[in-house]
């Protein structure tokens, strides 16, 4: 009988129940399957993960967010006098998915940052965010999406297999006031 969910693929019928697959390096779990029912459930299991938007910021060539036009040259900040549909006055430009992540809740009273874990799909940078949306009752995302928290990544870690395979990625981040999105990142004048 075959499981909805296979969590070791490379196993054969007949010694389902060890917890190793067989690769060129040896015997080693299958975390990324694993890291996946541990977000999205499994038969013996809750699904631990939460729906969000990843803001993954767009760069330029130098490697730096790109402005958006309706930054002030003067002050170097997002306009207040009108809405930008292109930065929800981020004052960069950004592309934003759906993602679903694990989120440390006891972090930061320990290290006084948020840790959270994504699926090795995600290939996050420093500098993108994080967004929790508001949810109804049953835990899902409410339509039109409300933007909670953001969550500035100040590192992104990959944990990778023996084999140098990326299983998943664990963020360091920050919680930032929406009025200051884009402060952090205005040059300093003198």
């Amino acid at each position: 009988m075959s499981s909805k969910h296979e969590l070791y693929p490379s196993v054969s019928a007949t010694s389902k129940h060890t917890i190793h697959t067989t690769t060129a390096s040896g015997k080693e779990l299958d975390l990324r399957a694993e890291f996946h029912r541990t977000l999205y459930a499994a038969a013996d299991a809750a699904a631990k993960g939460r729906t969000g938007l990843f803001r993954r910021m767009r760069r330029g060539s130098d490697g730096y967010p790109i402005r958006c036009t309706c930054r002030d040259e003067v002050t170097d900040e997002p306009s207040r006098d009108y809405y930008c549909s292109d930065c929800l006055g981020h004052g960069y430009l950004f592309d934003e998915t759906w993602i679903v992540y694990n989120r440390n809740d006891d972090a930061p009273r320990r290290w006084g940052y948020y840790l959270f874990y994504v699926e090795y799909s995600v290939e996050p940078t420093s500098k993108d965010f994080i967004i929790e949306v508001e949810r109804d009752v049953d835990g899902n995302p409410v339509v039109p999406t409300v933007r909670e928290h953001y969550y500035r990544i100040d590192e992104a870690e990959d944990f990778r297999a023996d084999d140098g395979r990326v299983e998943y990625w664990r963020l360091k981040a920050s919680l930032v006031d929406r009025w200051s999105l884009w402060y952090g990142e205005v040059q300093q004048r003198t």
